[in-house]
């Protein structure tokens, strides 16, 4: 039985927005009933937030009684002391369903509402302004369906001519019913199905998902199917600005994908799901810009410019390509390879401002290393990472134009990429060592960031005396290496902080990029050494987090992280073979 934690992950189901999560924020032991949707958004000064909508209270003789849980991805169970208990399961992308046993289920709300409408005996709907939809609320067989005007869970009893409500199914003796968020107004005629029916039918969908999963070796089968798990749980539907199936990093804070955490998910799930795969990816390129800029992050709602991420989809297209096939590919290939020349050029002409063929970060989230040290002492930056990056996308742009019968342009590609690489070795080495330059000035910071290793992605394109140092700074003996991987600031370093986000923790993706240079340099043995620890950490109960504690291994910052599911599962696979 696949069990997980809902304080980690919360209960969803591949293709929703729905959660139920042990994260409610009231600091009760209830559970919580909320969206991930953005399209739920608080208004400034609300005293609530907008995807919060219910905690699910247990009435033994209408009194609540506490309970316990276990979740399961296609079912969620809660337990009494008295031996009552209900069950919960999804019945589509909107709606859940629900049978109660010797108790009845109440919800409590986290906000008022504008309206409420009673349209038939069994049914109630309510309409949520600040999450723009409809909270549907529909009785089965032998249940009282109750509405009582309340106080909110923060104490709230209206606003701006809102009321709360309490919701109560009452069983006779049992209670079964449903309750779903929906964005239209729209009659619920359907009969509720039977539950164990509809605990079948999800249980099918996981079976399928999970015999979809990478094999991996013994030691690591456990934590890879609750890897697999994230994967599945985070994926929304196209919606709104998400015009494909997409891969959130997190149902929780980090709700939403952003463009380069994109790429490990496409290939975690690259020969499992190709189409899934390739949507990633064209996501963003569906609303590059004239110019060629892509978005920062997408969700549901909007698109956001003004940063970018560094350009590994070329990096991540020659993978997929590799593991698929080029005759299997070359549907995708037709479709992106114009708008990564594009997003290529972008740089060149938005980011290249001395025309020196560095190109620059404007801010530290440009980087997606947000807040390292190498920004401590101001922007732009001439980022030496990002050059390895656009010399590799170059590469890769190469070897679609060669497969589209681009001769010309795959040379021309090839020139620029190898151009690329020596501007990056003639402004950006010092002492036989990667320096990024702040724009203008240039000064280095003083810190000891990983991100000065990263052009080891560009491997066997190394000068040979760079690649010895680069191997000795990423080596066990080096400053960078724990028990656990590689951090992102030296722990030497005065500047590391334990949890300072990009200024000491471990980070899956800098992890695998890094791996990946490794075995292309010639590395391969440290390569399996960094992989094994870092699968280690996360199969030692430490799960799958946003990033770690660099000295202890310990979960950090938001739960439930797709692109450290996806890198252990990439990683996992690899060391099996």
């Amino acid at each position: 039985m696949l069990t997980y934690n809902l304080h980690e992950l919360p209960f969803s189901r591949a293709g929703s927005f729905l959660t139920i999560s042990a994260q409610n924020g009231t600091g009760s032991l209830r559970l919580a009933y909320k969206t991930c949707s953005a399209r739920s958004v608080s208004v400034k000064d609300s005293p609530f937030w907008a995807h919060d909508f219910f905690e699910l209270a247990l009435l033994k003789d209408q009194h609540e009684v506490p309970y316990t849980w276990t979740a399961q991805p296609h079912r969620l169970d809660l337990h009494t002391e008295n031996s009552g208990s209900v069950t919960l399961v999804f019945l589509d992308s909107e709606s859940i369903l629900f049978a109660t046993r010797g108790v009845s289920l109440r919800l409590l709300p986290y906000k008022p509402f504008a309206t409420l409408h009673h349209p038939h005996p069994d049914q109630l709907i309510l309409y949520d302004r600040a999450a723009h939809g409809m909270h549907y609320f529909h009785a089965g067989a032998n249940t009282e369906l109750r509405y009582t005007p309340t106080a909110t869970l923060h104490g709230v009893n209206e606003y701006i001519h809102q009321t709360p409500y309490t919701i109560e199914f009452i069983g006779k003796p049992n209670a079964h019913g449903a309750f779903r968020f929906t964005q239209y107004e729209t009659p619920w005629e359907a009969p509720l199905p039977p539950i164990d029916t509809t605990i079948q039918q999800r249980d099918a969908e996981l079976t399928a998902w999970l015999q979809q999963m990478p094999i991996v070796s013994e030691h690591y089968h456990h934590a890879a199917k609750q890897a697999w798990l994230v994967l599945w749980s985070n994926q929304v539907p196209a919606y709104g600005y998400l015009t494909r199936p997409t891969i959130y990093c997190s149902q929780f804070s980090m709700a939403a994908t952003w463009a380069w955490d994109n790429c490990f998910h496409a290939l975690a799930v690259t020969r499992a799901n190709p189409e899934l795969a390739w949507d990633q990816l064209r996501l963003f390129f569906d609303h590059q810009t004239e110019q060629g800029q892509i978005p920062d992050p997408i969700n549901d709602l909007n698109a956001i410019y003004g940063h970018t991420k560094p350009p590994i989809f070329g990096w991540t297209i020659r993978k997929m390509v590799n593991w698929l096939g080029v005759e299997a590919s070359r549907p995708y290939i037709e479709q992106l390879y114009e708008p990564v020349a594009r997003f290529t050029n972008w740089w060149y002409h938005a980011r290249d401002v001395d025309h020196d063929g560095m190109c620059l970060y404007l801010h530290g989230n440009d980087s997606g290393w947000d807040n390292a040290t190498i920004f401590d002492e101001g922007f732009p930056v001439k980022g030496p990472d990002l050059a390895a990056y656009l010399s590799q996308q170059m590469e890769s742009l190469a070897f679609m134009a060669d497969i589209l019968g681009k001769k010309d342009a795959a040379a021309e590609w090839k020139h620029r990429a190898k151009q690329q690489r020596t501007f990056l070795f003639e402004h950006s080495v010092s002492n036989q060592r990667f320096m990024p330059i702040r724009n203008g000035t240039h000064t280095t910071a003083t810190g000891q960031s990983l991100i000065n290793t990263m052009p080891i992605i560009l491997g066997r394109h190394l000068p040979d005396t760079i690649r010895t140092t680069l191997l000795g700074d990423l080596a066990p003996e080096g400053p960078f290496l724990t028990p656990y991987g590689y951090a992102s600031e030296s722990p030497q370093s005065p500047k590391y902080e334990t949890d300072g986000y990009w200024r000491g923790p471990i980070w899956a993706s800098a992890n695998y990029l890094i791996i990946e240079g490794l075995i292309d340099a010639g590395a391969s043995d440290l390569a399996r050494l960094v992989a094994q620890r870092f699968c280690d950490m996360c199969a030692s109960n430490s799960g799958f987090w946003e990033n770690y504690n660099a000295l202890t291994g310990e979960g950090l910052r938001c739960p439930g992280y797709t692109w450290s599911a996806a890198v252990f599962i990439l990683l996992a696979e690899w060391l099996g073979i």
